[in-house]
């Protein structure tokens, strides 16, 4: 290309630029793309690269592209592949990449083109789940509302009755309610990746906030929420879903736990990571459970969750909360004692980002 020249005298050879009508138009793609110098350093890259995990300062962050890029130099010839990169550098959380590799000009100048193939994927495949799962569960407080229906009509000259089958009545439109918004929920945390549109979030801000949509059903069981330690640390992510994940964890410890007990929330910053944890003095969990109270809708006492208007996705809802930001979510609980559960998200480095 014209625009790209290569450096014939004795002085260094510096990067060359990448021209703004080049920029606009990667820019107007739907794809992200990054463009790298002949030492493989990034000299420009779409907005949201930066949120894929696919650049470490500056460099690429996967042996599998780098090995695609070598490739390249050294044949002229496009390349194109598939590869997993983590979403953090914890947790299971895991972002399926497809890239188009290619020349931009003989000064070293290489294109990478990305495509999120993989999120797509997995979002058809979760949609296909979640509608079998949620059929059963929206059918209980249904039928429930209609045989409580059937019996009202039955004895509706009985006035006390009346009133034991309405109040059956509403406590199951409030469990439907409940199951509706936790579906609407979770339905948006796998609709959408929150790191496309992330910002930076000051974790204490979340907890707080977590903590005061919990203090009325805290204050009704006679519960207290302690917040003991209060590291302060940011993230990047989705506020909402951040918040939501919190308030799922402190309102799961209040249900499960006895009158007259406490909550306690900690955050602390240890080796760039946060790690907000959550203990209960509630019931507990069976170690034959621990490895299920993260799939959708399973309940550890059923019984107990209809008691407290548990739906069985809240936990769910934590752990993709986690995934999607590159965290993850750990949880140790003894049957009779209690349980902790620890949300780890990778915190921005600011000292890093300050010094650049």
């Amino acid at each position: 290309m014209a625009w790209l020249k290569k450096n014939t005298s004795d002085k260094p050879a510096k990067s060359p630029s990448v021209p703004q009508t080049l920029k606009a138009a990667l820019n107007s793609l739907d794809r992200d793309s990054l463009i790298l110098d002949k030492n493989s350093n990034a000299v420009f890259k779409t907005s949201n690269v930066d949120k894929l995990n696919i650049l470490r300062d500056g460099k690429i962050n996967s042996e599998e592209l780098s090995a695609l890029v070598r490739v390249v130099r050294r044949t002229g010839v496009k390349q194109e592949g598939s590869f997993e990169l983590p979403r953090g550098p914890i947790g299971e959380g895991k972002r399926e990449l497809q890239v188009s590799v290619s020349m931009l000009s003989d000064a070293g100048l290489v294109l990478i083109v990305i495509d999120d193939e993989g999120e797509k994927q997995r979002i058809d495949a979760v949609r296909r789940d979640f509608i079998t799962n949620i059929s059963h569960e929206l059918k209980t407080p249904i039928t429930a509302l209609s045989l409580n229906s059937d019996a009202l009509l039955e004895i509706k000259s009985e006035p006390d009755q009346v009133v034991k089958f309405a109040n059956k009545i509403k406590q199951q439109a409030g469990r439907l309610n409940d199951l509706v918004q936790e579906i609407i929920n979770l339905s948006k945390l796998q609709d959408a990746d929150p790191m496309a549109m992330a910002t930076e979030v000051q974790i204490l801000d979340v907890v707080n906030e977590a903590i005061d949509q919990c203090e009325t059903n805290a204050e009704s069981r006679k519960i207290m929420i302690d917040l003991e330690k209060a590291d302060a640390a940011k993230v990047l992510g989705n506020r909402d879903q951040l918040v939501m994940a919190l308030h799922n964890l402190i309102e799961n410890g209040i249900n499960y736990s006895a009158e007259n007990t406490h909550v306690t929330v900690l955050v602390e910053v240890t080796d760039q990571i946060v790690e907000v944890t959550v203990k209960d003095q509630g019931i507990g969990i069976a170690q034959s459970d621990i490895d299920r109270i993260f799939e959708r809708f399973y309940r550890v006492d059923p019984a107990r969750s209809r008691a407290t208007g548990g739906t069985g996705l809240g936990l769910s809802i934590v752990k993709h909360v986690a995934g999607n930001h590159g965290g993850e979510i750990k949880v140790w609980s003894v049957p009779g004692i209690g349980s902790t559960f620890s949300l780890r998200l990778p915190i921005i480095n600011t000292a890093k980002k300050e010094s650049k």
